[in-house]
C-alpha cells in the first residue's frame, strides 16, 4: 500500500466511504434494496392516489376482493409474489404480476440513477443523487397513473416542481456541482451575454463546465435560478406545442398534466436538460405509438389481399355487446343487435384496435435517460447543433 503524502489534505466524510471499491458496490446493492421496498410503496400510490384514497390509511396493503390486510411477511418485495403464487393468502384471489414487476423495475431504476450520478471511480458522493432518486420515483408513479387513468396527479407534477426548486436551492448553497450547474444557462448568460444569439444558444447547450467556468466563480444561488428558468422553459415549451397542435388539428393535442410534468423536468434538469428530454420523448413516442399503427395497417392490407373485409375499430357499444347476456328466446331489438354483432364477429374476427398511448410515459422515460446518461446526451446534443 502506498503511503499517503504528508501534504495531502485529509479526506472528507463523503470521500472516506468511496475509497474502497468494494464499499462502492455495497452502496449500489443497498440502493437496489431501497428500490425494492420503495417500489412496494409506489404500487400503493399508483392504485390509491388516482382513486382519491389515502396512501397512509389503511397503512398496510389489502386484498381487493376480500378486503383482508396483507401480513408483513406476505408483502416482501418480489419474493412474496412468487412464494404465494401470485394469489391472496386468505381468499386465493389472483394478484397481477405487475406489482412484482414495478418493485423490480424501481430497484433497477434506483441502481441506474445511482450509477449515472456517481460513476465508478467517483472521488466523492454526489448529494444531488438523493433528489434524482426522488425525481425518478415521481416519474415512475406518474407513468403508471397515466397508463391506467390518463392522468398525472398534481402531487407528482406540482409537488415535484416545488420539491425540485427546494432541492436546487439547498444543493446550491451546499456547494454541489449538479446537473443544474452543468446544464443551467444562467452562468453562461451572466458571463457571455454580449455574444450573438446563435453562439449564446450553443454555449447554453454546452454549459459552464464546457466553457472552463470553474465552480468557484459560480454563485450559490445560480442552481436555483437555473431551476426556475428551466421550469418556466419546460412549461412554456410544452404548452406552446399543445396550443399549436390544437390550432392545426382542431382538438386537444397535449394534456395539461404533461405540461406540468415538463415544469418539474425543467426545474430538475434545467433548460438544456428539458430540451434534450423533449427531443428524446418525441423519438420514443414515435417508436411506441408508430409501431402498433404500422403493424395495424400492414395487417389491414393483408386482409384486403386475402379478400377479407378489413377489421374495423370497435365502438364502446360493440365492446359491451361482446359480453352482453342474451337469452335465446329474447326477440327484442337489443337482443337482435347483439346476435347480429356476434355473427359479424364470427365472420370477420374481433376488430383490431389502435391503442393510443399517452405522451406522459414517453416524457418520463426520456427524462430518466437524461438523468442516467446526462453527459453523453449533452455532448451529443452539442455536436448535433454544430
Amino acid at each position: 500500500m502506498n503511503p499517503i503524502p504528508l501534504d495531502m489534505p485529509p479526506p472528507t466524510l463523503a470521500e472516506l466511504y468511496w475509497l474502497p471499491p468494494l464499499m462502492y458496490w455495497l452502496w449500489v446493492a443497498v440502493c437496489g434494496m431501497f428500490g425494492l421496498f420503495f417500489g412496494s410503496f409506489f404500487n400503493v400510490a399508483i392504485y390509491r392516489v388516482p382513486a382519491g384514497l389515502s396512501v397512509n390509511e389503511p397503512k398496510r396493503s389489502f386484498c381487493f376482493r376480500c378486503g383482508s390486510q396483507i401480513r408483513w411477511y406476505e408483502n416482501l418485495p418480489v419474493l412474496s409474489w412468487f412464494i404465494l403464487g401470485g394469489r391472496c393468502g386468505r381468499c386465493g384471489s389472483p394478484f397481477s404480476l405487475r406489482y412484482a414487476g414495478i418493485e423490480l423495475l424501481t430497484a433497477l431504476i434506483f441502481i441506474a440513477v445511482f450509477l449515472g450520478a456517481n460513476p465508478p471511480g467517483s472521488p466523492s458522493f454526489d448529494w444531488a443523487t438523493l433528489w434524482y432518486l426522488a425525481f425518478a420515483s415521481l416519474l415512475l408513479v406518474g407513468t403508471f397513473t397515466d397508463l391506467d387513468h390518463w392522468i398525472i396527479p398534481d402531487g407528482v407534477t406540482v409537488g415535484g416542481t416545488v420539491a425540485a426548486l427546494v432541492a436546487a436551492l439547498a444543493l446550491g448553497f451546499a456547494g454541489q456541482w449538479t446537473l443544474l450547474s452543468e446544464f443551467g444557462p444562467f452562468p453562461v448568460l451572466r458571463h457571455h451575454w454580449g455574444e450573438d444569439g446563435f453562439s449564446l444558444f450553443v454555449m447554453m447547450i454546452q454549459g459552464p463546465d464546457k466553457l472552463d467556468l470553474e465552480p468557484a466563480i459560480l454563485h450559490r444561488w445560480e442552481p436555483f435560478a437555473n431551476a426556475v428558468l428551466g421550469a418556466v422553459f419546460g412549461w412554456s415549451m410544452l404548452y406552446s406545442v399543445g396550443v399549436a397542435g390544437k390550432l392545426i388539428a382542431g382538438k386537444e393535442a397535449m394534456g395539461y398534466g404533461d405540461v406540468k410534468l415538463f415544469a418539474m423536468i425543467g426545474a430538475t434538469l434545467g433548460v438544456t436538460g428539458a430540451l434534450a428530454t423533449f427531443v428524446l420523448a418525441c423519438l420514443i413516442g414515435t417508436l411506441i405509438g408508430g409501431g402498433p399503427m404500422i403493424v395495424h395497417r400492414v395487417m389491414a392490407l393483408a386482409d384486403r389481399l386475402r379478400g377479407r373485409r378489413p377489421a374495423q375499430r370497435p365502438t364502446l357499444l360493440q365492446k359491451g355487446l361482446e359480453l352482453f347476456p342474451v337469452e335465446e328466446s329474447d326477440e327484442s331489438g337489443p337482443a337482435q343487435l347483439v346476435r347480429r354483432h356476434r355473427v359479424w364477429l364470427e365472420e370477420h374476427g374481433s376488430p383490431r384496435q389502435l391503442h393510443h398511448m399517452p405522451f406522459g410515459p414517453s416524457i418520463a422515460l426520456a427524462a430518466l435517460l437524461v438523468v442516467i446518461f446526462q453527459h453523453p446526451i449533452r455532448d451529443g446534443l452539442a455536436k448535433w447543433i454544430f
